[in-house]
């Protein structure tokens, strides 16, 4: 078939679809995770210690009887966060005294006497309000080892999300075509027509797949060995099957059927019912065998 049409393949809408919502999936898991990583996590165990401090000061407070100068030399010497490894924010002082709400002996009192009743320490809505946080009483803190996960599964995301930009940007700038005398795989490799011994199509209808098994002439007789090299023809990354278009993938393998002698190995339904009463039924509704293909 000299001279005839080339027909070429470029990657399809579906392909950009799934690859764009991989790129946009790992990009969101790899921004949440750095995040939760440097600064979410030492945020919460910020919230989760201060919140435990309010809490120790309610339980000291309602223990016993202090004067106002018991209670503010107490409340100054008192740390908000246990000595360790903790994991905090940057700025955060690891040293810092309880906040200056619990120090003063006579607000404290009257917060005391006017928020003992709820589920929540007194004045901690007050102090989360000024803080910017949440009143919500901290579920838990988070050690060092979870906290360094976070960065582990960053650094997983971003490898997955440099996988996905690769194959974007690698399929985008390739097609695969066929012409009169042979078929060109998108990585370059060009397949004659007379080189393919046998195609497998078992995949093509139902996942737009096929196998081209050729022999390579590069090759010389003593290392082909009698060994076929292997092409992949894929629709649904390259070219599709959409009416309106052409439906330009089915076209490509049309292409190469019309122009190849060799096996074909396809699916072969079951005979009907009335042609099977002999026939044990207890073998696979399909089978695979290769049927050579019409010239």
């Amino acid at each position: 078939m000299k001279g005839a049409e080339t027909i070429e393949c470029r990657a399809t809408k579906w392909f950009y679809l799934r690859v764009w919502a991989m790129v946009i999936m790992f990009g969101v898991f790899l921004v949440l995770f750095l995040k939760d990583w440097k600064v979410g996590w030492p945020t919460k165990n910020e919230v989760y210690y201060t919140y435990k401090a309010f809490e120790k000061a309610e339980e000291l407070f309602n223990g016993r009887e202090w004067s106002a100068e018991e209670w503010e030399s107490e409340a100054r010497e008192r740390e908000i966060f246990p000595a360790g490894d903790v994991v905090l924010p940057a700025h955060v002082d690891r040293k810092a005294r309880w906040p200056l709400q619990l120090s003063g002996y006579e607000g404290y009192r009257s917060s005391v006497v006017e928020e003992g009743n709820k589920t929540i320490p007194p004045m901690w809505a007050s102090y989360t309000h000024e803080r910017g946080w949440s009143s919500a009483i901290p579920e838990k803190s988070y050690d060092g080892k979870k906290i360094q996960e976070q960065l582990y599964y960053g650094i997983g995301s971003g490898v997955l999300l440099s996988g996905a930009l690769f194959f974007l940007v690698r399929n985008s700038r390739r097609s695969m075509k066929v012409d009169g005398e042979a078929f060109y795989a998108p990585s370059g490799e060009r397949v004659p027509f007379g080189s393919i011994r046998r195609i497998d199509v078992r995949k093509w209808r139902t996942k737009g797949l096929a196998y081209l098994f050729f022999e390579d002439a590069s090759l010389s007789a003593e290392s082909k060995g009698g060994a076929l090299k292997k092409s992949k023809v894929d629709g649904m990354v390259y070219g599709q099957f959409r009416r309106e278009n052409g439906a330009p993938a089915e076209a490509l393998f049309q292409r190469i059927l019309q122009n190849f002698k060799g096996e074909l190995l396809e699916l072969v339904e079951d005979e009907p019912e009335s042609d099977r009463e002999n026939v044990d039924n207890s073998g696979p509704d399909q089978q695979v065998e290769e049927v050579p293909s019409q010239e």
